[in-house]
């Protein structure tokens, strides 16, 4: 996740949320949290082996996913952004991209960053199929969205459930990699 000096943060909460799951010594711990903190650890690949350490398949990293039941890995931090100027449409997203050859359900964790909370997700692959063929080819979970003219929203960063992909919600971690 982390490209950016500003993006290492997210990285930082990321390990700290799927840490327990990654079945590590303290001392490895510790080096973890040095080497996160300086930005160069891939931080979806730990993802990865913390979610084939929980669900019930292996991590094979293959062309169109990343687990032997043909399932993916995704990880995101939400995104503020106004997508339309002229008419002041803000959205408050996660982005989950690169799903064009992915054959199986995706599982998500996003990192909200204005309620300094995670969402996880089991996005089964026909919920997510038909986007594959779009320009664009990527999921968006909208978190909130307003239209408000010449100004930044005040997010509160209370997902709207109604939205697409929000029943594909997971209560916790676990339960989205023990899906499918």
């Amino acid at each position: 996740m982390a490209t950016t000096d500003n993006a290492v943060k997210y990285d930082v909460r990321m390990l700290e949320e799927i840490l327990p799951h990654l079945n590590v010594s303290a001392n490895d711990t510790a080096n973890l949290r040095n080497l996160v903190t300086k930005g160069w650890l891939q931080m979806d690949r730990m993802v990865e082996e913390a979610m084939a350490n929980l669900g019930n398949f292996e991590m094979v990293s293959i062309h169109g996913m990343d687990f032997s039941d043909q399932s993916d890995a995704k990880s995101a931090v939400s995104n503020l952004r106004n997508n339309n100027k002229k008419r002041g449409i803000w959205t408050h997203s996660f982005e989950i991209r690169n799903i064009a050859v992915k054959v199986g359900a995706l599982r998500v964790i996003g990192y909200n960053k204005i309620l300094d909370k995670f969402h996880y997700f089991y996005i089964p692959h026909h919920a997510y199929a038909h986007l594959k063929k779009s320009k664009s080819s990527a999921v968006s979970i909208c978190i909130e969205q307003y239209t408000k003219y010449g100004e930044e929203p005040e997010w509160t960063g209370i997902p709207k459930t109604s939205r697409m992909f929000w029943e594909y919600e997971c209560a916790t971690f676990e339960e989205m990699c023990l899906k499918g």
